[in-house]
Formats: structure tokens, sequence, C-alpha cells
């Protein structure tokens, strides 16, 4: 997919588009149906939604972002907190002078999309929680500190992912978190573990899609399951053979089920 750089909050922020490449500091052309601003998960990056931006650009104009320190962008550290992530990816939308957007959240991505509706609501027309909660446990932590702190080797975690993911998905899985320091997986775990929405869905105005693989791990199953519960008039979609990574796993589901989402926007 093409790509290009938009300074940020002075951040050099790397954005994965679909159209034709443009110059320096040009916005692409978002003319074409929805724009869908994808958010990547914790150490993650905008590279795993690369099918999904391919299979919507045709009617819609999708876009990815890699968060600061992360991926391909400027800087070494996690923003720290959801507020500041939801923050940041709406000043993108204004640098970009994207008025309203559906945003698709992966996971922290999906908390940082709940964040970003609740704070600037007239930007979101509509929400896509892919693999996401209302509020996340924190249980890598401990793991990824030990790996921060020089005592140990970096995991990978292969119970993000279906039994039925097949090695070229590990692969790739695995490829794209080298890309991120385990710095900043860390601060995104721990602004994961510090973020607490569920007394808040209700406040959500805007139609909302929730994405589950049928092979999630069950607390964040359960978290997706109070996700469409709590936000009022939500759609719960459960996809087959996808775990946590199923933007990687299971790309053409997933945009099967955004663009009937999209279809139904007012």
């Amino acid at each position: 997919m093409p790509h290009k750089y938009a300074s940020v909050e002075g951040v050099a922020t790397f954005v994965h588009h679909a159209g034709r490449t443009t110059l320096p500091e040009v916005v692409p052309d978002l003319s074409r149906g929805e724009v869908v601003l994808c958010l990547h998960a914790s150490g993650g990056n905008g590279a795993v939604f690369a099918e999904l931006l391919q299979a919507l650009a045709p009617d819609h104009s999708p876009l990815a972002i890699d968060f600061p320190g992360h991926g391909r962008s400027g800087g070494l550290d996690s923003l720290g907190s959801i507020e500041a992530m939801a923050g940041f990816a709406g000043a993108f939308l204004d640098k970009w002078g994207i008025a309203r957007a559906v945003v698709l959240g992966h996971s922290m991505g999906g908390a940082v999309a709940l964040r970003l509706a609740l704070e600037r609501p007239a930007a979101v027309r509509g929400l896509v929680l892919c693999a996401s909660a209302p509020r996340f446990t924190g249980a890598a932590v401990p793991a990824v500190s030990r790996v921060v702190e020089g005592k140990d080797r970096r995991p990978f975690f292969r119970d993000a992912y279906s039994p039925k993911a097949s090695p070229e998905v590990l692969r790739r899985g695995f490829l794209e978190d080298l890309k991120t320091d385990p710095r900043a997986l860390l601060g995104d775990l721990l602004a994961c573990r510090a973020f607490d929405a569920e007394a808040d869905l209700a406040r959500i105005a805007a139609p909302t899609l929730v994405v589950v693989g049928d092979a999630e791990e069950p607390a964040m199953r359960a978290g997706s399951e109070r996700l469409a519960a709590g936000i009022r008039g939500a759609t719960l979609c459960r996809v087959a053979a996808a775990g946590h990574m199923l933007p990687l796993e299971q790309p053409a589901a997933l945009a099967g089920a955004v663009r009937e989402f999209l279809g139904t926007l007012p």
C-alpha cells in the first residue's frame, strides 16, 4: 500500500493510505466513500491493516497510522496513556483536514477509538472495535517488564493467534512485532492497564460494530461482548478461525464485516 509521512504534534508520523501516492505533506485523495482511520494494538503498527486497506480501497478511503515510537514513526516511547493517544489521533485528523471519520481500533486501538469518540463525538462517524474491550487486565506487563529490564528475551505471544493460524501469518506477526521497541510496548500495556471505559459506554453515540474472533482468549472475548452490550445499538460480529490478531489472520472476513457496516451508516 502507498504510504507517506505527516508531521503531527512534531512527530514524523508514518501513514498507510490507499490511492495514488502524492507529494510529501500533500494529503492523498480521500473522496471515496467513508474515511476509515485504523489504529493499531499495543506494540503494533499500521502495517497489520494492509490487506484491510486494500480490500476497502475501491469504495472507501482507508488510512492507518503508526503511533509515535511504533513501526516507522518517529519517537522512542509510547505516548503513555490512552487519552494521549486519542489526542494524537485527533491531531492527525485535524492535520489532514478530516472533519469526520469511521475509526477502527484493534485491541489498544479500540480503547483509543472509544476515548476519541467520547472526547470528540463530532469527529467520529462510526466505530469498529476489533478484539478490544472496555478495560484490560495487563497480564503481559510482568513478562515485558523483564525484557525491558534486560532479564529475559522478548517473547512471541503465540496465544494471540488462533490454533489454526498458518506459519506465514505467525512469521509476519513476529516480524511486525520486531519493528517496535519493547519499551514502547511496555508503555502501551501500562496505558491499557490504567484504562477503564466501562462506565462510559452508554455515552457512546456513534454507530458501532464490535468484531471478535472465535479463538479469542476468554477475558478479551468477554470484554468484546460487554462493549456490544454496553454501547447503544452496537452490533457484535464473530469471526471464525481468528484469535486476538484477527486483522492479520482473517483480513477478508474483517473487511467484509466492515464494508457491510459502512453500508448501514446514515
